[in-house]
Parts: C-alpha cells; structure tokens; sequence
C-alpha cells in the first residue's frame, strides 16, 4: 500500500484515449478521501495528453480510502487507499484564537514570520535594463535563487505580485503568464476556455522548492488594482480584446465598475472555472497562502481627478472580495489561510469573512522624515491589533531602497509593535545573473546586508521570546527618546530603541539582556530585583544606534 506523510501530497492519475474537444470543461471528475470520521471532496484536474489528476493531502494520520466520480465512466467509481504517516514538516500556516495576531502552523506551535513581501512587483520603466517594462520575466532557476536566498537569511513568506500583472504588452515567458493558454504571445492573446499547463507547472515547481525550504508562498489570485490604469488594463487577460471576457467601464479605457460587479454572470464563469482549477492543482501545497487580491488600497489614496471612474462605495468592493473568499473556501478541502490583499484602514474590509489576516501597505500619508515615519509605523500596530488577527505589510513605500539600517529599524519596529514588516517597494526582477538584481542596483558587493540583519531578528526572537503570548504595550513604559514595546505583562518585555535613549518601568524579578540587532552579539546583561527598572542605551548614528532590550521575569520560586 502507498504511504504519504501528513501534509504531504498523494496523486492519483487516470488516462483514456478518448478524445474531447476541451477536456477541461468536457470532463468532471471528484474524488472523495475518508479516513474514520474524517471525509473530503476534492476536484480533479486535467493535464495535457489524456490525463487527469487527483491530488490530496492528508490532515491526519492512518488509512486514507477514496472513490471518484465521473461524467465519464471510465473514471468514475474508481477506488483506492493509502497510509498517511508521520509528518516530515511542521504543517501548513493556521490561526490560533488564544493568540488570534500571531501566526502557527499545523503542529500547533507558533511561527514566527519573517516576510520579504511583495516581489516581484513589476517594473515601472525606470532607467536600468532590468527596470524596463519589457524586460525578461523571471525564470523557473530565478525564482530556485531567490527563495533560496531568502531561506538561507530565514525569510519564511513572499507575497506574489505577478500572476496578473499586466504592465508588459508583450509576453516575454509563457509559463510566467497567464493562468490561461496563451495563444499569441505578441499581442497578449488568451484562450479564456482553457487553461495554460506550463503556467501551472511552473508554479509547482515554484511552491515545491518553496516547501522544501519552509518557505511559505502568498499565490495571488484575483489581482485588480492593475484594472483601473489604462495601460494594464489594455494588456490585462481579463480584456475582451485579448481573449478575456471583461467590456471596458462605459466612457472611459478601463475596468473597474464591471469588475466589482458581484452579479456578473461572465465573471463568475470565468473567474469560478479559473479558481477551482487553481485550487485542483495548487491547494494541496501546504505552504501556500491565497492572496485573493492585491493593492485595491491605492484607490484609498489616488485624488478623484485621477480616477473619477474608479470609486465606489467600499461596501461594493467588500461584497466583491467576500463572495469570492466564499467561493475559494467552499472548493479548498484544506482551508487555506485567505487574504484580501490590501484593506488599508476598512473595518468593513478587514473584519470581513474571509480575510483571515491583514495584508496591507504601510500608510499612504506618512510623514518625510525619519523619526516620524518610525512613530507611525510603530503606532501602526496598534491602530490594526485591535483587529484580532495578524498583519502583515507587503511593502513598505518610504523611499528606503538601498537603505539598509532604515529598514533593519521598520523589521523591528514592526516585530515590537505586534506586526510583521515587508521590504521597500522594489519594481523589478528579484533575480538577474544568478544573483539579487538589487546588488547590481546599489553596487553591492554581495548579498543586500538586510537579509543578515533578518536572520539576527529571526534567530534571537524564535529562540529567546515567547512573542505569541505578548502584545503593543507602549503605555507600560516612560521613554525619553523612541522606543517600541512588546510585553506579557509582569512576564517578558521586548524593547527596542530606534536610537538610544531610556526607559523606566515597573517590573518583577527579572534577567536582562541588549542585544545589538546588528551583529546579534549581546552587548550587556543583567538581573533586576522587582520594582522600578531603568536602562539607557547609547545612541549613535543612524547606523548604530539602536538596540534591543528583553526582560524575563525570574520564575517564581527565584522571585525576590
């Protein structure tokens, strides 16, 4: 009898000669896996070349059975088993409602995360090659780079910006876009019926070796921002001239008012056929994450000058966004954890069903300088806690590329402030040459010095702090200077300084430690008898001049 470890992935294929005219709307196929009181349906898929595919993986351990059923009967009523085994990973990423803003996984352990965000963001046509909006889309062995630079620095999250994406006109890679089969590559011409097999390959063996480096994969899906620009909305597969099934807005060249439109009975065709073949496919990686959409925020923020044609009331948007988290939730047999993309600051957005948890920009009004900017993001965190589940920045827009000790201080800012930060804004290709194009951008000797700087972060605060447990907790600190505070109260403070200063705070019995999120060395240490603690950190330049500050409180029986 096969075996496949739990969370792993079981395949069963079935062939036949018969021939159809679209084999991926001809022929339905399901299967049904049970185990004791455990029962799942799930989609088959086909293909290429007379195949279909069945995947399944396994939530539990012990005999697994399955039956199909079929519209075609050499399909149907074919039975099977396996055993599922012992796990080899620490599972896929869930909530935990004690801890509803921090991350776990499937072994019920918390995890921390350590997000690059979103990348690759395509290019703006900017002066470099590499920046150019024609410019060679990143291949299978680029992206095998990228994740493993990320992975060596213990980055474990990347947010896609690309399966939809359309700024290019032309296609540069097939199997980089579109989800459906590209029939002229020169004039961004799709077959809507059927579906693009080396695109679905190639994201296999994309989140595949994501898996294998613990890495978890933010799969966009339902991108829409790039529907409001007209030049991305020329390009955009979704366009009746390119093969899609979208009408321009009335009067104007794009499409957003049509899109939005929850009762679109072509939409919901096309985009519901598109989803449960994605999900067929995909949903059995237990590293992905559903990136329903994407950067709908900017609309937040744009002038109605600019886009007289894109608003609406936020209550149509969110309905769009909840049918759909609906729809993917009813055909993922694993509940995937679902994201809306962007929500920026919409309690109706953010609380809706379906967004189980915030991905989102930093704010769009931030102030200019330095030390404002830091005091906004910090508060940030405690603007979204409220909110009851984790948040995460899928970039940050502050004009900090190249510029390394800013955003080493936006990390840990935003890990002190209950959140989980994202890298700055980079529009262009991850990987070039076998190397992070960002070396070659800044002139970099090797591999950008933020990724040792995450891996300091994620090494000290997996090892030594129970973060899960803790919370924003500014108001328990007096501070002369800008600090950030996560705290359990009365059990273990996180402090960081963003450039000197000093604090004073009531604690119990307590050891100490600076850690100099640098280097990762511990600079001092100590022990603290319970009452008034107070601890100034030399501040520097921008540089040097910040520190990390966390207390323990002794156990109980050492307690004085």
């Amino acid at each position: 009898m096969k075996s496949t470890p739990k969370w792993e992935i079981f395949e069963v294929s079935f062939e036949t000669e018969e021939h159809f005219e679209n084999p991926f709307t001809e022929v339905e196929l399901t299967a049904e896996f049970v185990c004791g009181r455990l029962s799942y349906n799930v989609e088959g898929f086909y293909d290429g070349d007379g195949v279909w595919r069945i995947r399944f993986s396994p939530m539990a351990e012990g005999k697994w059975q399955y039956s199909t059923r079929s519209n075609l009967p050499a399909f149907d009523r074919r039975t099977g088993d396996f055993v599922c085994t012992p796990p080899v990973s620490r599972g896929p990423l869930t909530l935990n409602p004690q801890f509803p803003n921090w991350f776990f996984r499937g072994d019920g352990a918390a995890q921390l995360i350590v997000n690059d965000g979103w990348f690759p963001h395509t290019a703006n046509g900017h002066e470099l090659p590499f920046e150019d909006l024609e410019f060679q889309q990143p291949s299978k062995a680029d992206f095998d780079c990228f994740f493993d630079i990320l992975s060596e620095h213990g980055v474990n999250m990347s947010v896609g910006m690309s399966e939809l994406y359309a700024r290019q006109a032309h296609i540069t890679d097939t199997s980089f876009v579109w989800p459906w089969r590209v029939v002229d590559a020169e004039n961004n011409l799709i077959d809507k019926e059927r579906f693009n097999l080396d695109f679905y390959r190639r994201w296999e063996a994309n989140l595949e070796h994501a898996k294998r480096l613990d890495l978890f994969y933010a799969f966009e899906l339902l991108y829409d921002d790039s529907l409001i620009r007209p030049r991305e909305w020329n390009n955009h597969p979704y366009n009746v001239k390119n093969g899609g099934w979208l009408e321009s807005d009335p009067g104007t060249q794009v499409c957003w008012r049509n899109l939005y439109d929850v009762n679109n009975m072509q939409s919901r065709k096309y985009l519901g056929r598109y989803l449960r073949y994605t999900l067929a496919r995909l949903a059995c990686y237990s590293n992905v994450i559903w990136e329903v959409g994407a950067e709908n925020a900017n609309l937040a923020v744009l002038p109605e000058r600019m886009l007289p044609h894109a608003l609406m009331p936020v209550e149509k948007v969110a309905e769009w966004y909840i049918y759909w988290a609906r729809f993917i939730n009813l055909h993922d047999p694993y509940g995937r954890l679902r994201t809306f993309g962007d929500t920026t600051y919409h309690p109706l957005m953010v609380r809706a069903h379906g967004n189980d948890f915030v991905l989102t920009q930093d704010p769009r009004n931030y102030p200019k300088d330095p030390l404002s900017y830091y005091t906004a993001m910090r508060d940030y965190g405690k603007l979204y806690w409220q909110f009851c589940r984790p948040m995460v920045i899928g970039e940050m827009t502050s004009s900090n590329n190249g510029n390394y000790e800013r955003e080493r201080r936006m990390y840990w800012i935003a890990m002190t402030s209950g959140y989980i930060m994202g890298r700055s804004d980079r529009h262009f290709a991850p990987v070039t040459n076998g190397k992070l194009t960002e070396t070659d951008k800044f002139s970099l000797d090797g591999v950008p010095v933020i990724y040792e700087y995450l891996r300091i972060l994620r090494d000290y605060v997996e090892k030594n702090v129970r973060f899960w447990r803790m919370r924003p907790a500014n108001e328990l600190v007096e501070s002369e200077g800008l600090t950030s505070t996560l705290a359990a109260e009365d059990e273990e403070y996180l402090i960081y300084f963003v450039n000197g200063g000093k604090v004073k705070l009531t604690v119990p019995a307590s050891s100490w430690e600076l850690l100099d999120p640098r280097t990762g060395e511990i600079a001092s240490q100590g022990a603290s008898p319970a009452g008034t603690f107070e601890y100034s950190a030399p501040a520097k330049d921008e540089a040097h001049g910040d520190w990390v500050l966390h207390l323990k409180a002794a156990p109980a029986a050492e307690r004085v």
